[in-house]
């Protein structure tokens, strides 16, 4: 209670300063400019940061390295800032996910360094609002953002989702409400910019359950609307219902008006699927769909309802890493925002799998980034190549693009994000402890739903007599006390989207049981875009023929 007291108090002084501060004028200009200047950005966080102070972990890794300040410097200038990445990527100078959260020590070439998150937060700036979530018996990481870089954010926003007329069309967003800060600073940034969110609709779960968040969001709202920002209260769907959503869509096309609907990838497909099974018009609405993978089947669905929909990528600790502009209409294509980070990748097998995958690293370029990362893994994979569009923001400087984006270590479905290991636990020590069986007895599996993407739980019948409402309340129960866990079990249990099957574990074409198995990974074999023979999993116990089966 102490902890999330201040948690809330920072946060009420937060919306207090952002509502208050002066908005960037020149939102293109600045971004601009940031692009102009992302190599000197970059090698003053390394000098001022890293460099200058021991007890960063990239002191030590530079070290390890054989690299000095001169000698980066010299790279960057002859070289260029990705390659001179790449090159520190194979010299050891890279984060590992598991690494960046303090979950193992950094190892290379058997030297061991332990580290906490904390040690990557940016010293440079000041904390304004915190990103975090639920209880925890687990650490997360604790993002604090300036001042300084949500106004960066804010003007970042605006030139990205500018081509699709924010200024000229009504705003619906699915956000969710604390313990998620989403859903409150994104409608407070199109507030301070004039273009407040019209209708703001969220999945509230029971007032018993999370009564407490309703009612602090509602004062943090209130707040920002005694100082002058135009916050819309949200307004909380039924149970696993998202009809209301295509309701008020279908009134504004009524009047003349095209939507653009700001939500995660499942929510647009949900609202989608209800306009088209209630027979409403939506057709020209504009989805804006982030937080999980834009699949091919996802998007026939909100194309199936007359819709548009285009990806947005950010990620926690580094904000926005992509947006897709109006040209980017297929295979979750977006720019990568290179103002703000740089990104390579290289190639690897994913972990728990046997898939070969392009694994993303970022860098952060940003002098008022609540990280200073070097060469970070996310778990997250996609391609990498030159924009292929001709559009403004390639014209600006934003050339790069990212497609074919997924998640191989994080459980993303319905937008909620879960690191595997976390899961793992669960699955491997939680649910035989009690309810019997071992370790490979039971297995997640992520993937597309009817209209949203769903969670399969699958437990082998030698478990014994238990129900599959009974595993699925326990399940539930474990996911909450993850970090992250609460928000995600409200979402759960509002879309319905977690089953529990009494079945044999799928099993992968070389024999093999995988406790997970994630919605990205589980594509990339059945489109057999990694070189690796198409094994697609089958049930254990089955047998698979040669070529010819399928």
């Amino acid at each position: 209670m102490l902890r999330e007291a201040s948690y809330y108090s920072r946060m009420a002084l937060g919306v207090y300063k952002l509502a208050r501060a002066p908005l960037e004028a020149d939102p293109e200009g600045l971004v601009r400019r940031t692009l102009e200047n992302r190599e000197a950005n970059f090698l003053n966080l390394m000098r001022r940061v890293v460099f200058a102070n021991p007890s960063n972990p990239y002191y030590t890794l530079f070290q390890w390295a054989g690299c000095t300040y001169g000698d980066l410097e010299h790279a960057v200038a002859s070289d260029g800032l990705e390659p001179t990445l790449e090159s520190l990527r194979k010299a050891g100078v890279y984060l590992a996910n598991d690494e960046l959260k303090g979950k193992r020590p950094v190892e290379r070439s058997g030297r061991q360094l332990p580290v906490e998150s904390h040690q990557f937060a940016n010293p440079l700036v000041r904390g304004l609002l915190e990103t975090t979530s639920g209880a925890t018996r687990s650490s997360g990481t604790i993002s604090r953002r300036s001042l300084e870089f949500q106004i960066y954010r804010e003007a970042q926003t605006r030139v990205l989702y500018d081509q699709f007329g924010l200024s000229e069309r009504p705003i619906v967003g699915i956000r969710s409400i604390l313990p998620s800060d989403g859903g409150m600073r994104i409608s407070l940034t199109f507030a301070r910019r004039g273009l407040p969110y019209e209708k703001w609709f969220a999945l509230g779960g029971s007032f018993r359950g999370s009564g407490h968040y309703r009612l602090v969001t509602k004062f943090l709202l209130l707040e920002a609307r005694v100082l002058g920002a135009p916050l819309k209260f949200p307004h909380y769907l039924p149970q696993n219902d998202f009809l209301p959503v295509a309701r008020w869509i279908a009134q504004r096309r009524s009047e003349g008006l095209k939507p653009i609907l700001w939500s995660n990838v499942s929510g647009g497909v949900r609202v989608a699927a209800a306009a088209t099974e209630a027979g409403l018009d939506i057709s020209g609405t504009t989805c804006l769909v982030g937080a999980e993978p834009l699949t091919e089947a996802k998007r026939e669905v909100i194309e199936g309802a007359g819709c548009e929909a285009y990806a947005r990528y950010g990620i926690s600790e580094l904000g926005q890493v992509g947006a897709a502009c109006p040209q980017m209409n297929k295979d979750n294509t977006v720019h990568v925002c290179r103002d703000s980070l740089a990104a390579i990748s290289y190639r690897r097998m994913a972990p728990l799998t046997e898939v070969e995958i392009d694994s993303l690293m970022f860098t952060t370029l940003l002098p008022c980034a609540a990280f200073v990362l070097v060469n970070v893994e996310m778990d997250d994979s996609g391609v990498l190549e030159p924009a292929r569009c001709d559009c403004r923001l390639k014209a600006m400087g934003l050339t790069q693009q990212v497609s074919n984006i997924y998640s191989y270590g994080r459980l993303t479905g319905q937008g909620m994000t879960l690191v595997g290991w976390d899961i793992l636990r669960i699955l491997e020590h939680s649910l035989p402890r009690r309810f019997g069986g071992t370790s490979t007895d039971y297995q997640l599996v992520e993937a597309e739903g009817r209209n949203q993407t769903e969670m399969e739980l699958r437990v082998h019948p030698r478990v014994g007599a238990h129900t599959p409402e009974e595993i699925r309340k326990f399940f539930l129960s474990e996911v909450k006390a993850l970090w992250g866990g609460a928000l995600t079990r409200r979402s759960w249990e509002h879309t319905e989207g977690v089953r529990v099957v009494i079945a044999e574990p799928y099993v992968s074409g070389k024999q093999r049981i995988h406790p997970l198995h994630l919605l990205g990974t589980t594509q990339q074999q059945r489109r057999g875009t990694t070189g690796l023979a198409e094994d697609l999993a089958v049930p254990a116990g089955e047998h698979r023929g040669h070529s010819g089966d399928k």
